[in-house]
This record gives C-alpha cells, sequence and structure tokens, in this order.
C-alpha cells in the first residue's frame, strides 16, 4: 500500500517534523520507519571489503535495536540494507523517484524482501515520478533526518555520501565515520571521503560542498565527523555518543 503523509498529519515521522524545513508532503511504501533508526550510508563503487562491512554495521545496528535507514543506491546502500534484512531486522530506502519505481538492479529480491520483512521505501515526490541529480540529493537529507545518527561506512569525496554529511551536521544529528584502514588499501580512491571526515585537522567546506553558516559550521570542527569508527566498523564509541554524558 502507497500513502501520502504531511507534517500536520498524525503518523508523520516525529523525526522529520522536528526539523526546521519538513518535506512538505512524504509518500510512504509499506512500513512508517521507527523512531529509533540510524542510517548507514556510502560509496555506489566500494570494493569488496566495502560491501561486507556495510552488511556487518547494519547487522550490529539492528542487533541494537535501530532500523537501519539507506538510499536503495547501487554498493554501499544496497550492502546496508542486506545487511539488516539478513541479520532479521528491518529497513527503509529512501529514495529520489516515486516509490513504486524503487528498485535495486544490482540486487533484484531486495525490495520485496526490505518490504515482506516489516521495512519501507520513502519519498517526498510522486509515485511515478523519475529521479533527477536533485530529488537525488534532496532524498539525502531526509535519510540522515530519519536518523539519530548517520554511520559513512566507506565513500570517496565526489560520492553523494559527502550531501548527507552535510544535511547531519545541519540536523544537529551524531556523525559517525569509519576510518580508512592503513595503507595500501587505506589510501585508494574510496576512501577519499572517509579520510576528509576523519583528518584530526578537519576538512574544506567544499569537501562537503557547504555554504554560509554551514560551511563556517565545518570550518571549526576538527575532525568533521562526531564520532570516528575503527576500520572494522566496531560501533561501540557510537553507542556511548547516542547514551551520552554518564
Amino acid at each position: 500500500m502507497i500513502r501520502a503523509t504531511t507534517p500536520t498529519v498524525a503518523g508523520y515521522p516525529p523525526a522529520l517534523g522536528a526539523l526546521r524545513r519538513p518535506p512538505a508532503e512524504l509518500w510512504i511504501r509499506g512500513a512508517d520507519p521507527p523512531e529509533r533508526c540510524i542510517a548507514v550510508v556510502g560509496t555506489r563503487t566500494p570494493d569488496p571489503a566495502g560491501r561486507d562491512l556495510a552488511r556487518r554495521v547494519a547487522a550490529a545496528v539492528v542487533e541494537h535495536g535501530y532500523g537501519v535507514v539507506s538510499g536503495l543506491a547501487p554498493g554501499i546502500d544496497c550492502a546496508a540494507h542486506r545487511g539488516a534484512i539478513d541479520s532479521g531486522g528491518r529497513t527503509w530506502a529512501v529514495v529520489g523517484c516515486g516509490v513504486d519505481l524503487a528498485d535495486a538492479a544490482e540486487d533484484p529480491g531486495l525490495v520485496e524482501d526490505l518490504l515482506s520483512g516489516g521495512g519501507g521505501i520513502l519519498a517526498e515526490v510522486a509515485p511515478g515520478t523519475p529521479p533527477t541529480a536533485r530529488t537525488l540529493v534532496a532524498r539525502d537529507r531526509i535519510q540522515s533526518g530519519l536518523s539519530q545518527a548517520t554511520v559513512v561506512v566507506q565513500t570517496d569525496k565526489a560520492s553523494g555520501t559527502m550531501h548527507t554529511a552535510r544535511f547531519t551536521l545541519e540536523q544537529g544529528r551524531l556523525l559517525a565515520v569509519v576510518a580508512p584502514p592503513a595503507p595500501p588499501r587505506g589510501g585508494a580512491r574510496q576512501w577519499s571521503g572517509n579520510a576528509a571526515l576523519s583528518a584530526p585537522e578537519g576538512c574544506a567546506p567544499a569537501v562537503l560542498h557547504a555554504r554560509g553558516a554551514t560551511a563556517r559550521l565545518v570550518a571549526t570542527r576538527r575532525p568533521m565527523a562526531d564520532v570516528v569508527l575503527a576500520p572494522d566498523g566496531d560501533l561501540t564509541p557510537l553507542w556511548r555518543a547516542l547514551a551520552g554524558p554518564e
């Protein structure tokens, strides 16, 4: 079943409703997302180890009682959705097209498994709407907005993941980034975004496409990430950060 909801209607996701500019209309296919969600995101072109890490991170998120949010894109997104499902958890895909058009070419059964497993697909564009560059970037703010934290698994600087990282900061949500492994693999292009986001000296605002007040915020952060995770993806530091001061 596909339905539409707005910020003034009961059932609109509370996490999105709390944003300064929530999506004016949200289309949902499948189940509503829970209040406890974590976004697991990354590049469309990961290396094999990055795919495996995305599955393991999603499984850890599920085991900790959270729903997994991602974007149904090839690569890290699909691996995260699949990792959540295979661990018996639920996952939600935020797409830049109509929810009826959502698919995952690299994992043909993923959408059906996601929905039958109690998850859902969300979009702010009406059914039948094809994706555009603008809607794909805009959906990134919904991924982070639905989530208490965003985990960047593996990404290059040119990936749309950098938009999700920026939105996470703007929304005041926790940004967790997996640190690149030791060279030579950690020096590969697929890890360039992780390197920038986890660097102790911070990174240039342009890396996150940041302007104005956001650029000024980015320029002051050392490192950019709130939580830098070990290359093995151990989420213990994230759970501590979400729990707050002891």
